[in-house]
This record gives C-alpha cells, sequence and structure tokens, in this order.
C-alpha cells in the first residue's frame, strides 16, 4: 500500500510548486493531451511565490548611484551697518567746499568707523593784496598768501551732527611779503634810532613775515557729518586752532639814512647799521609771537557721492 501511494505524493508535491506546468497525458487512442493546473493549485502557488511588477518605478533600483543632496554655496555678503551703508572702513566717500579765514579751500573725507570717525583731508588758498598801508611813516606794499593742507580725523560722539576733530597742518605757506619805502624827508625809527630819508639814496628794504612752520598740530570742534546716514548732502562748520611755530620776521634794507635834519640839510648819512635792524626785528618778532595760534574758522556743504 506504501509502496503505491509514494508516486502519488511525489506527484502531487511537484504539481504543489510548479502551478503552471503542464503535463502530457495520453488518452486511450494515444493522443497527448494537456491539462492545467487547478484553480486550487494556481492560488496556493501565487501565495508562495511572490509576484514581481513591471514598474520601473516601485521597484528599487539597486545600482542606481545614491542621490545627491543639493548643496547651494553662496559668498559672503558685504557687512552692512544698521543705518543700510556699508560698514567697512574707506566704504564711502564724500567732497565738500569751504569758506574761511584761511580763503576758499576743499575736504575729501572717508569713513573709518561709520557714523563714528572720519578720515578727512583737505587744503584751502587765499591771496589778498591791499592797497599801501602806511605806519609810522613807512609805506609797505605787500600780499597776504594762505596756502594750508591738513589732514583730521572727525569724532562723533552722540553719532550726530556734533564733531570733535584733531589732526596735523601738514603744509603750510603763510605770509606777508612787502616792499618798505621811507618818503623823502620823513623819519622812520629803526631799532630806537631816528633815521631820515636820504633824498640823495631814499630809504627803501623788503620785509617778509611768515607765520609759523611747514606742520603744526590742530584742533577743532564743528557740525555736520559728510558721511551722513540720510541724504547726500551737508551743512558743515568749524572752528578751533592750529599751533604753528614762533613767527619770523626778516627785514632788509638799502640806501641810506641821516640821524639829523638843520633846516632840510640832511647830515651824518649813511647805510643803516645792522644792529638797528636786527633790534628792530627781534622787537616786531616779538609783537608776532600769539600768531602762532592761529584761528581755524569756515563754514562748507559737501556731497556724499557713495
Amino acid at each position: 500500500m506504501i509502496r503505491h501511494s509514494l508516486p502519488i505524493f511525489a506527484l502531487s508535491f511537484a504539481m504543489a510548486f510548479a502551478p503552471q506546468t503542464t503535463f502530457a497525458q495520453r488518452d486511450i487512442s494515444g493522443a497527448p493531451q494537456f491539462s492545467t493546473s487547478s484553480p486550487a493549485t494556481v492560488e496556493r502557488a501565487a501565495l508562495e511565490v511572490p509576484a514581481v511588477s513591471s514598474s520601473s518605478s516601485s521597484a528599487p533600483d539597486l545600482f542606481a548611484a545614491p542621490a545627491q543632496s543639493s548643496i547651494t554655496t553662496q559668498a559672503a555678503p558685504v557687512a552692512k551697518s544698521s543705518e543700510g551703508g556699508y560698514s567697512g572702513p574707506f566704504s564711502g566717500i564724500a567732497v565738500g567746499v569751504k569758506f574761511g579765514l584761511a580763503g576758499v579751500g576743499f575736504d575729501v573725507a572717508t569713513p573709518i568707523v561709520p557714523q563714528r570717525l572720519n578720515l578727512r583731508g583737505g587744503a584751502s588758498f587765499f591771496s589778498y593784496t591791499p592797497g599801501t598801508i602806511t605806519a609810522d611813516n613807512l609805506n609797505i606794499n605787500g600780499s597776504l598768501k594762505f596756502q594750508n593742507a591738513s589732514v583730521m580725523a572727525d569724532f562723533f560722539p552722540f553719532r550726530g551732527r556734533i564733531r570733535l576733530s584733531g589732526g596735523m597742518t601738514i603744509y603750510n605757506y603763510t605770509n606777508l611779503g612787502a616792499t618798505l619805502s621811507v618818503p623823502i624827508g620823513q623819519s622812520f625809527t629803526v631799532g630806537g634810532t631816528s633815521y631820515y630819508s636820504d633824498p640823495s639814496a631814499p630809504l627803501m628794504g623788503t620785509g617778509v613775515f611768515n607765520f609759523g612752520g611747514k606742520t603744526a598740530g590742530r584742533v577743532s570742534i564743528g557740525t555736520g557729518n559728510m558721511l551722513p546716514k540720510k541724504g547726500r548732502f551737508t551743512f558743515e562748520s568749524e572752528i578751533g586752532v592750529q599751533f604753528f611755530t614762533e613767527p619770523t620776521v626778516t627785514y632788509t634794507f638799502t640806501g641810506e639814512g641821516c640821524t639829523s635834519d638843520i633846516g632840510g640839510v640832511y647830515t651824518n648819512c649813511g647805510p643803516i647799521p645792522q644792529g638797528n635792524i636786527s633790534s628792530e626785528q627781534q622787537t616786531l618778532q616779538n609783537d608776532l609771537t600769539d600768531l602762532k595760534y592761529f584761528p581755524v574758522l569756515s563754514v562748507g556743504l559737501s556731497y556724499k557721492i557713495h
């Protein structure tokens, strides 16, 4: 009994794992016939063998490269201040014109710390030639010149319009050059001695007044920031002082001076002694000592380019 059952069991086992396989059978006539598996066997095989979908979108692609994450690189933006302007040193520039005791001039400024500290440089020019000035029978004809350049640091303690400034006058050419003459018959005191201008060789000379050296410190207080938070135009004012070295005076004389005049007759005539000239020069220089503190006073208008 058992021997006859083994072939039937083996056939059932094969059909269970190959449900789509057909088996050729012969009928009594010997013609081959093909039979398919029963519905129950097909259903059982469907549960045991997983179906493979033909859709490429639902099946994982084991050979595809892993997706690259998108990384966006971006250059660091230029830092800006809370007021909307660039916050770095030298990030802006402004120019201005000014009028004052030193004449007509201009300034250029750039920020070091915006709204707090600016670097400013500028220059002023002025020349004035008055008519003949007569003092103590001495006729003076000359011209007054102001030419200077400076570099300043403007500090804004309240981040507003008030500024405190300090810096240097890096170039100074402020002087009075004049020609001197004593009319014939008029007396002129030189070094404590009175001299009459000799009619045959009238007294003439030159005088040069230099106000300070080429460089000097300077401080000032003013209003107006050439690089404002808003807008482009700024009205400015400044008052302060430059600390020049002691002014110098140089006298030269030609001609002859006479020490006596008797009825229009001049006697004891000759060149003025150099000692008297030096003494007079020193006296005048002492009178000009206070001019080493030269005032700074100006008003102006500036324009912020960017």
